[in-house]
């Protein structure tokens, strides 16, 4: 993680979209806004349409409206004109934005004078270090999503096979969609929403980020993967299970053990100071040394092919990430632990947690049964 920027800080757009503001402004709305933080003073530009929720719900801002501002005639009506505005009345000439900051906005402030400096990095890396209040919202999206984990294996274990390997649940297919709009009811009542839920089976489960789709059946690997989003405060969780109906085969068995051994390698190797290489490098090795080889396989990559783990807060997935990157963990990270493998041949396996780095260690936020064969 890098240091805190210096100087003044530039960001533009929706908070809604734009996680660095939410996490200062401390409200979300869908219209843009610009933001500005210099010398531990924060600056807001709204619409007028938003200026009143902005006042209360941010009483630590100050809070500009356009017409307050005095914007060049050639960019009035812009967002690079209330940035520009906002600059002048706070006698600003330079201020340091993200690197994905809008090229078209960055050529408008740079004709009208303003020096744009690009961080190396986090605009914010403060964000990657959680508050309390932060890991209570993380736990209760993980607690939604171990509720409807329970109520997906659940259906999944009431099923019955066809003759054809396929499963039901009073004569009717059980398919992926089924299960995923189980699950968002079940998130739902956590005031929690699904986006891109995964119930994938079988060849579907090989394709790590595959939503799956159609039919489920026996004796075949079933990866689910749920990461609500609370609707109110937008932070996330992220729990996976892989599940079997029936008989998986000698290599599927093969294949979770040595997942569920390298996530346990994983976590015992989880403390604040421990390089993020160094987890991703152990996790490998456990499922090598477990006989699963990762690379191209007919032509199609295969084995452990994502990262170990990643952060999580008002994104999904933020820093720190637990990969061949460099970094170290620190107390007050929040990252998930989630070591998989994929062969298209066999299906895929992937048991992922969710957990906050300790000074000794890690503290699972919301505990999940593991199950298996069901």
């Amino acid at each position: 993680m890098g240091k805190q920027l210096t100087g003044a800080i530039l960001a533009l757009g929706s908070p809604q979209e734009k996680p660095d503001i939410r996490y200062q402004a401390g409200f979300s709305v869908p219209d843009p806004v610009v933001y500005v933080q210099q010398a531990g003073k924060k600056y807001l530009v709204v619409s007028l349409l938003d200026r009143e929720l902005a006042r209360r719900v941010a009483p630590g801002i100050q809070i500009y409206s356009p017409d307050a501002l005095s914007i060049p005639r050639a960019l009035r009506g812009t967002l690079s004109g209330w940035i520009v505005g906002l600059l002048r009345e706070l006698d600003l000439r330079a201020v340091t934005v993200a690197a994905d900051f809008p090229v078209r906005a960055a050529d408008q402030l740079r004709r009208a004078g303003v020096r744009l400096l690009v961080a190396d990095g986090p605009l914010m890396p403060e964000r990657a270090i959680k508050t309390c209040v932060e890991v209570d919202r993380i736990a209760a999206c993980q607690h939604a999503a171990v509720q409807a984990m329970r109520e997906a294996i659940r259906m999944i274990a009431r099923a019955r096979a066809d003759k054809k390997n396929r499963l039901r649940i009073r004569g009717r297919l059980l398919t992926s969609e089924h299960v995923r709009r189980a699950i968002c009811r079940v998130l739902l009542d956590h005031n929690c929403a699904g986006e891109g839920t995964i119930v994938a089976c079988g060849e579907q489960a090989a394709t790590p980020h595959g939503v799956g789709h159609g039919p489920l059946c026996a004796h075949q690997s079933i990866v689910i993967d749920i990461f609500p989003r609370h609707l109110e405060h937008g932070y996330w969780g992220d729990l996976t299970r892989t599940v079997v109906k029936g008989n998986p085969s000698p290599t599927l068995k093969k294949m979770y053990f040595a997942v569920k051994a390298a996530q346990a390698a994983a976590l015992a190797e989880i403390r604040a100071g421990v390089s993020t290489r160094s987890v991703h490098r152990l996790t490998t090795a456990v499922l090598e040394r477990h006989g699963f080889k990762t690379g191209l396989l007919d032509g199609k990559a295969q084995g452990f092919i994502h990262s170990t783990g990643h952060g999580i807060g008002l994104e999904v997935h933020e820093a720190p990430s637990l990969s061949l990157r460099p970094g170290r963990l620190r107390a007050g990270h929040v990252v998930t632990v989630e070591p998989g493998l994929y062969y298209f041949q066999h299906g895929g396996v992937r048991i992922e947690d969710t957990v906050l780095v300790t000074r000794s260690g890690y503290r699972e936020l919301s505990a999940c049964a593991d199950v298996f064969q069901v």
